[in-house]
């Protein structure tokens, strides 16, 4: 190996010995934590006598509204309009179904409206979106750097400063945000001001850790040509000692190859679910658009399960692909793949002469799987793939356009009569001459079968993203302040309202309600103060609680013990039988 080979290894070593150090402080946290401590119960749970069995019986099965964002465009890409629900028909697996919900929307480009984070009169700080649910345009342009070669980076940059350079006048409502290896990191909020975008965009650095190599790649780059022999050896056995240690070599090669891409595979599902739990709770169609060099995963057939990953079979990670694809569904967002790689040139070849043929060879075919892979997970969101193309803008600006008019079909499922796994949409209109275009299908998961998983899952990551979610409207507060057990401590108290939310009851199982409150406070350096603190509430609420509850939400107050300093505390509530969650930071300073 030469030297750059060499620094290549220790290099991937390091990150090697780094990433489990990590992953297993990780496991260390989790262990300690509260998920797996013993649930707080509320005396409150007790409000009708209800026996310990009952009480454990939480999750219900209920019908669930899904909705569709459909776009019906003439062949120049123009929006067709006051089309009436008779027009259209949807199918799942084949079957039409009835249309429960119908609306023909038109956005505006209008600002995104935030709550005051930051009000020193009030002292309190919302996820909640002001301004009431206005059909507002919502984009999102994600940078991944993870799974984009360093010099794709700075094209991806170049191409969307040059889209926002001449998006001056259009004031689109659009936030930018990066993704990396240490997770989302929001370069700036929502803004219809694309001078300001640029201004961030600029101090935007890229990373030039590449974490992917297929293993075709390696098996290219490393050949197999064999050393000659030399005076006084065997060069039959120099040659099957040369192939031992290459075999040994390749096969350590594509075992940590292997676990890097798990770990792409992995960061890259989180990125998409946080930005789908940050987006939740706005109304209407949202685009994502996703600057990559490809997804680090691939569906194998039709039932749109994850593919195998090499000798990896990923069956663990299954769930979490399931999710994120049904946490984008939910939310509504399409997403538009734009590979930032642009114009490809290399053509497969039937010759392997020599390794850099091969090399060659095995780029073309994995291009042509990313872009498969784009125009897949683009459809399964209703958006669309851009790819072998120089000219990016374009991608951006149709991604922004075609949340501008289109209509929102809806109807009910009823889980109770609905096998678990990818459910087939398809949207037809009784008209001729026309482009229709709304997401393929969608995933039935088994988040029930294992609940503890995905409250896990959900909490972990409402706690550490830096966006906060917003499917349950949340308000937090601080309130009074008095001096601690603890000698230079303080007992701060708090308010966490969630608001009036008909899902948050499920009046079919005695008005059963199961909401948990969770905290995580951090030190201004971004260091973990102590182990998430929470409460799990379990109700049967009385009819006059649920009229209560239904005009002016549930109020839970809680308490910290701090000493004096600068911190970050995050809120959140997650409904357990729904699994939607609320998160909000706030400030703190104790004297």
């Amino acid at each position: 190996m030469g030297w750059d080979a060499n620094m290549t290894t220790v290099r991937r070593f390091f990150f090697y010995v780094v990433t489990i150090a990590a992953l297993a402080g990780a496991i260390v946290f989790s262990r300690n934590s509260l998920f797996d401590q013993p649930v707080l119960a509320n005396p409150a749970a007790k409000d009708k006598d209800k026996d310990k069995d009952n009480a454990e019986v939480t999750f219900t099965a209920r019908t669930e509204l899904v909705l569709i964002p459909t776009l019906v465009t003439d062949k120049a890409g123009h929006h067709i309009s006051g089309l009436k629900q008779e027009d259209f028909t949807v199918l799942e697996n084949g079957v039409e179904q009835k249309i429960g919900t119908f609306e023909e929307i038109t956005t505006e480009a209008k600002p995104v409206p935030r709550p005051n984070r930051s009000s020193a009169s009030t002292g309190e700080f919302s996820n909640v979106t002001a301004g009431g649910p206005e059909n507002r345009r919502v984009t999102v342009i994600m940078l991944d750097f993870i799974n984009t070669p360093f010099m794709a980076q700075a094209s991806a940059r170049r191409e969307l400063l040059k889209y926002l350079a001449q998006s001056v006048d259009q004031r689109e409502p659009t936030a930018l945000y990066t993704l990396t290896r240490s997770g989302i990191h929001p370069v700036h909020d929502f803004t219809t001001d694309p001078r300001v975008l640029v201004a961030a965009l600029h101090k935007v650095k890229g990373d030039t850790f590449q974490m992917v190599d297929t293993p075709e790649d390696v098996e290219a780059l490393t050949g197999t040509a064999s050393p000659d022999g030399s005076a006084g050896v065997d060069p039959a056995q120099v040659q099957t000692e040369a192939q031992k240690l290459q075999t040994m070599l390749e096969d350590q090669e594509l075992n940590f190859q292997s676990f890097e891409q798990r770990l792409a595979i992995t960061y890259t599902l989180q990125g998409m679910q946080q930005v789908a739990q940050a987006l939740a709770g706005f109304p209407g169609r949202k685009s994502l658009i996703w600057a990559s060099g490809g997804f680090p995963f691939s569906v194998s057939d039709n039932t749109m399960q994850l593919a195998p990953a090499g000798r990896d079979t990923l069956s663990d990670v299954l769930p979490m692909y399931e999710h994120t694809w049904q946490l984008l569904n939910d939310a509504q967002i399409s997403l538009y793949p734009v590979d930032v790689k642009g114009l490809q040139v290399l053509m497969p070849s039937a010759s392997v002469s020599n390794p850099g043929q091969n090399y060659h060879r095995n780029m073309s075919w994995r291009n042509l799987d990313t872009q498969a892979a784009f125009q897949t997970f683009a459809g399964m969101t209703g958006g669309r793939a851009y790819f072998n193309s120089n000219d990016l803008v374009k991608g951006f600006r149709e991604a922004v356009n075609d949340s501008a008019q289109y209509y929102m079909l809806g109807y009910y499922l009823d889980r109770t009569k609905t096998k678990a796994g990818w459910r087939k949409l398809a949207v037809k209109v009784k008209r001729e001459h026309i482009e229709v275009r709304a997401r393929s299908g969608f995933f039935v998961t088994n988040a029930t079968v294992d609940p503890e998983s995905s409250r896990h899952g959900d909490l972990s990551s409402a706690l550490q993203s830096p966006l906060d979610y917003t499917s349950l409207a949340l308000t937090a507060r601080w309130d009074k302040i008095e001096a601690g057990k603890e000698p230079g401590k303080k007992h701060i108290h708090y308010l966490m309202l969630v608001a009036p939310s008909p899902p948050l009851v499920d009046e079919s199982a005695d008005n059963h309600v199961v909401l948990e409150f969770v905290t995580l406070t951090k030190t201004a350096e971004g260091k973990q103060v102590d182990r998430p603190w929470g409460q799990k509430l379990e109700l049967h609420l009385t009819a006059e609680k649920l009229a209560s509850l239904k005009k002016t939400g549930l109020l839970y107050n809680g308490a910290l013990d701090l000493a004096p300093g600068e911190y970050s505390v995050r809120f959140v509530v997650r409904d357990d039988l729904s699994g939607r969650v609320g998160s909000v930071a706030a400030p703190l300073k104790v004297e």
